[in-house]
C-alpha cells in the first residue's frame, strides 16, 4: 500500500465499518481488502486507528463479528491450502490477519461492557449447515469449534507454517503444517532447520498476536485477577495435544537460550535488530503460559496463604508447595520420544496426566544435565549482558538487551517450578556469576522507582538461592575475580569471599537508599540469615557493616516504626547466633566485631518501652528541627555529593553515613540509658510513628521477651573481660587477639541448641498479583514504540505514568 491512493482506499474502507450499520457478508471484495490492500504492519496499526476499533466496537458490532468471522475463514483457508505460498494465498495475506487480529482484540479485551459479548461470541459452540440434507430434505448442522478456539488453534498452525515460518522444505504431502521445534537445545540436537530473517519475522508477528490472545489479564483489576478465569490461557494451558504442547514449549525455551546479543565481533548488533523482538515475544508466550493458575488452584494458594504468617515480600515464614487439581483435559496419548527423553526422568514415576498447567508439568519434568548446562548457559549469557555492555574498553561496542528483565523473571519460574533445575544450578559454579549479576541489577536500579520491580525481583531470587545449603557453602570461596567488575559494584580494597561480597552489597543496598528499599527489608536480611549458618572467614569490612546493620534495625526509632520491623532486627539476631554456634572458630573478625560492639547488644537487653518511646521522640524532633532550619542551599549539592560516582557511593561515603548515623543514635542511646534508669518501662504518652503505627508496651513486650540474645549475651559475658585484659598488654596484636578467639571452646559457654532454620521465599496471593503486573506491565512498556498492540488501551492490571 505504498501509494496514497491506496491508503486513502483503505482508510475509506475503515470508514465504512461504523457508517453502514450492517454491511453484507457476500460483498467479498469489501472484506478482502482488510487482508489485500495493507503492505504492512504499519499500515494496520496506523490506518486503524484506536477511535476508530471503539467506534465500531460501541456502535457497529455486527460488521466487527463479521470482520474477524471474515478473518478467521481466511486464515483457515490458507493454512489448509496445498500451493500456499502463491497469489491466491500469499504470505502478506496471512500477516494481515494475524495483524488485524492483534489490532482489534486489545479494543475487545478493555470493554467492561463487550464481556458478555465476548463470552458468546468467541466462546460460544457454532454450528454450520452441512451441504447435504435428510432424507426428508431437514438441513443438518455440524458443530464447530468456538471462534476463540479456532483462532487459538490457527495462530500455533501459523507458527508452523512451511514457507512462512518454517522453510518450505520442511513441508509434507499431508500438510504445510510441520510440528517441528525451532532451533537446537531442550527436546532437539539434530542438525536445526535453516531460518530465513524474513521467518524469524513472520515469527515474531504471529508470536505478538499470541501474546495479545493471552493478554486478558490486563484488562483485569488485581482484586478479580485471581479469581477470574481466563479462558484464553486456559485453552492453551491445558487443552493442546501433548506433542504439539512439547514443540511450542521447547521452540519457545531454545530460541530464548540460543540468543546472543553479543555475537563474535565487537559492534556486531547494528546489523541485527529483529532478533531480540523474537526473543521477547517468545519470553512473553513462555512467561504468560507458565504463569496461568486456574481460579480453583488460585483459591487453594489463598486458602493456604491465609493460614501463615505475612508474604514472603514482608515476613516469610515458610515456603508453599505448589499444589494441582484434578484437571482432564489434557489428552491421555502415547508419548513422544522428546517427551519420553526430555520430561520423564528415571527416578519418578509417570507424570499425572491430570494437572492445572501443561506447561508447568513440562517445565517441571526437566531432569537431564544438557539440558540444564543449555539453559544455565542461555539465560546467564542474557542476564549478564548489561554488565559487560557498562564494562568494556570499547564504548558502544556491546549491544545492551531490553528482554534480560524477561530472562529473570523465565529463571525466577525455573528455580519455583523444577527443584532439580534450582540442585543443578546451585551445585554449578556459574551460580555465583549469577549472585554477582543480581547484586548488579540491583545496585544499578536501586534509586529508579521504575525499576524497583526489578530489584524487589532480584532480592526475592537471592532469597531463594540463599535456602539452599550447596549455594551458601559455594559462597565461601575467594571471589578472586572481583577488581574486574563493574565500578558501580566494585568494593573498595576488597579481599574476601563471595559471601563478603553479598553481605556488603546487601548492607549498601539498604544504607545508600534511604528506606526506598524498605519493603525488600525482609528478604534482603532474610538472605543473610539463611548463608550465616554456614559462612566461614567473614571479613573485617562484613563484620562491620552486620553491626552497623543490626544498630540500626535495633534502635528504637526503627523498632517503634512499622510492626513488624522487630522481626528484622530478631533475623540478624539468629544470623549472628548461627555463626557463633556453627561457625565459631572460622570466624574470629566476626566475633571480634562483636566483642567492640557488645554495648548494642547489651542496651537492646535493657531496653525498655518508655525508654524507646523517649528515644523515639528525642529523634523526631531533632529531624524536625533540622528540617525546620532550612538547607535548602545545600541539599541538593549533598544529595549530588552522595550520589557521587556509583564506586564511591557503594563504599567511602557509605561508611560515612553509617558514621553520622552512629554518632546520632550513639546520642540517643545516651538518652534512652538515662530514661531507662529512671523509667518505670511504661510511657504516659501515646507514640504515632511517622507511618501511623502506634505501638503499645503490650506489643513491645510480645517480641522483646522472644529476642535470641541469651546465648550472644553469655558468650560477650565471657569473652569480653579476657579480650579487655588482654589489650592492656601493649604488645598484642590484632593477629594475635583473633588467634586467641579461635581457640576458645564455647561448649561450656553455649550451652543452648540452635536448630539452623532456612526460611525459603513463600509465593503468597500478593505475589501472584505482583508478578503477574510486573510480567504485563514490562510487556505493555517494551512494546511501545515497535506498534505496541496496547498502545492506547484502559489496562487495569497496573497503572501508566507518562514521564
Amino acid at each position: 500500500m505504498g501509494a496514497t491512493d491506496s491508503k486513502l482506499a483503505f482508510r475509506k474502507t475503515v470508514f465504512r465499518l461504523y457508517e453502514d450499520k450492517d454491511i453484507p457478508t457476500n460483498k467479498d471484495e469489501f472484506w478482502s481488502s482488510f487482508w489485500n490492500l495493507p503492505e504492512s504492519v504499519d499500515d494496520i496499526f496506523s490506518l486503524i486507528g484506536a477511535n476508530d476499533i471503539r467506534r465500531i466496537r460501541d456502535s457497529s458490532k455486527v460488521n466487527l463479528e463479521t470482520l474477524i468471522d471474515k478473518v478467521l475463514d481466511k486464515m483457515k483457508t490458507i493454512l489448509s491450502a496445498k500451493n500456499f505460498p502463491s497469489e491466491q494465498h500469499s504470505i502478506n495475506h496471512l500477516l494481515n490477519c494475524c495483524r488485524i487480529m492483534t489490532r482489534l482484540m486489545p479494543f475487545i479485551f478493555e470493554s467492561t461492557e463487550c464481556l458478555q459479548w465476548e463470552e458468546s461470541f468467541f466462546w460460544a459452540p457454532r454450528q454450520q449447515e452441512k451441504e447435504t440434507r435428510t432424507v426428508d430434505n431437514k438441513p443438518e448442522y455440524e458443530i464447530l469449534p468456538c471462534r476463540a478456539e479456532s483462532l487459538l488453534t490457527m495462530t500455533i498452525q501459523a507458527l508452523y507454517l512451511a514457507g512462512f515460518t518454517l522453510p518450505i522444505s520442511a513441508a509434507t504431502e499431508e500438510s504445510k503444517v510441520v510440528y517441528t521445534i525451532w532451533e537446537n537445545g531442550v527436546g532437539s540436537s539434530v542438525v536445526p532447520i535453516s531460518t530465513s530473517k524474513d521467518a524469524e519475522s513472520n515469527r515474531t508477528e504471529v508470536l505478538r498476536l499470541l501474546t495479545v490472545l493471552l493478554s486478558k489479564s490486563m484488562y483485569t483489576a488485581p482484586a478479580q485477577l485471581l479469581s477470574e478465569e481466563n479462558f484464553w490461557l486456559r485453552f492453551i494451558a491445558t487443552k493442546l495435544e501433548k506433542k504439539v504442547l512439547l514443540v511450542i514449549l521447547c521452540s519457545l525455551i531454545n530460541t530464548v537460550c540460543n540468543y546472543d546479543p553479543t555475537g563474535w565481533m565487537p559492534y556486531t548488533y547494528v546489523l541485527s535488530g529483529s532478533k531480540e523482538q523474537l526473543v521477547s515475544f517468545s519470553l512473553a508466550c513462555l512467561l504468560a503460559l507458565l504463569d496461568y493458575r486456574s481460579p480453583q488452584q488460585a483459591d487453594m494458594i489463598r486458602q493456604v496463604d491465609s493460614g501463615s504468617s505475612p508474604t514472603s515480600a514482608e515476613f516469610p515464614v515458610t515456603n508453599i508447595e505448589v499444589i494441582t487439581l484434578e484437571s482432564p483435559d489434557v489428552a491421555v496419548v502415547p508419548k513422544t520420544s522428546v517427551e519420553l527423553e526430555v520430561f520423564s526422568p528415571q527416578d519418578q514415576a509417570s507424570p499425572s496426566t491430570s494437572v492445572d498447567n501443561a506447561f508447568r508439568h513440562y517445565v517441571s519434568k526437566l531432569h537431564r544435565p544438557k539440558d540444564f548446562e543449555f539453559l544455565t548457559k542461555g539465560l546467564y549469557r542474557i542476564l549478564v549482558n548489561p554488565m559487560t555492555a557498562v564494562n568494556t574498553y570499547l564504548p558502544g561496542s556491546t549491544k545492551r538487551v531490553g528482554c534480560f528483565i524477561e530472562v529473570m523473571m523465565f529463571c525466577w519460574r525455573l528455580l519455583e517450578i523444577n527443584s532439580r533445575f534450582k540442585d543443578y544450578l546451585v551445585e554449578n559454579d556459574q551460580v555465583l556469576d549469577l549472585t554477582v549479576a543480581l547484586v548488579f541489577h540491583a545496585t544499578e536500579n536501586k534509586n529508579n522507582l521504575a525499576q524497583v520491580g526489578l530489584v524487589r525481583m532480584c532480592a526475592f531470587m537471592l532469597q531463594t538461592l540463599s535456602s539452599s545449603k550447596g549455594y551458601c557453602t559455594k559462597l565461601n570461596q575467594p571471589f578472586a575475580t572481583h577488581s574486574s567488575l563493574p565500578s558501580i559494584i566494585r568494593l573498595y580494597a576488597f579481599n574476601g569471599t563471595y559471601a563478603d561480597f553479598l553481605i556488603i552489597s546487601i548492607f549498601s543496598l539498604i544504607a545508600s537508599t534511604r528506606g526506598l528499599l524498605s519493603s525488600l527489608y525482609p528478604a534482603l536480611v532474610l538472605t543473610i540469615t539463611n548463608i550465616s549458618p554456614y559462612a566461614k572467614n567473614l571479613g573485617v569490612t562484613t563484620a562491620s557493616k552486620l553491626m552497623g546493620l543490626f544498630h540500626s534495625m535495633s534502635s528504637p526509632g526503627f523498632l517503634l516504626n512499622e510492626e513488624h520491623n522487630h522481626l528484622l532486627g530478631g533475623y540478624l539476631l539468629e544470623a549472628f547466633n548461627n555463626i557463633i554456634h556453627h561457625q565459631y572458630s572460622e570466624n574470629p573478625n566476626f566475633v571480634y566485631s562483636m566483642i567492640l560492639h557488645h554495648d548494642y547488644f547489651e542496651k537492646l537487653d535493657k531496653l525498655t518501652f518508655g525508654a524507646a518511646v523517649t528515644e523515639a521522640e528525642r529523634l523526631r524532633s531533632l529531624r524536625e528541627s533540622k528540617e525546620g532550619k532550612g538547607t535548602n542551599p545545600g541539599s541538593k549539592e549533598t544529595d549530588k555529593q552522595e550520589r557521587g560516582s556509583s564506586e564511591e557511593e557503594a563504599n567511602k561515603p557509605q561508611e560515612e553515613e553509617e558514621s553520622n548515623l552512629r554518632k546520632e543514635e550513639e546520642q540517643a542511646q545516651t538518652t534512652a540509658e538515662s530514661s531507662s534508669a529512671n523509667d518505670d518501662g511504661s510511657s504516659g504518652t501515646i507514640f504515632v510513628s511517622k507511618t501511623g503505627f502506634t505501638p503499645t508496651e503490650e506489643w513491645f513486650e510480645t517480641w522483646k521477651s522472644k529476642l535470641p540474645l541469651v546465648s550472644i549475651l553469655k558468650l560477650l559475658e565471657s569473652l569480653v573481660p579476657s579480650i579487655e585484659e588482654k589489650c592492656k598488654d601493649s604488645n598484642i596484636t590484632l593477629e594475635e587477639i583473633k588467634a586467641y578467639l579461635s581457640t576458645v571452646s564455647t561448649t561450656d559457654i553455649l550451652t543452648e541448641g540452635n536448630p539452623i532454620f532456612i526460611r525459603k521465599f513463600q509465593w503468597g496471593e500478593a505475589l501472584f498479583i505482583w508478578f503477574r503486573s510486573m510480567l504485563w506491565g514490562h510487556n505493555y512498556v517494551s512494546t511501545m514504540k515497535d506498534y505496541g498492540p496496547w498502545n492506547g488501551t484502559h489496562v487495569k492490571l497496573f497503572q501508566i505514568k507518562q514521564g
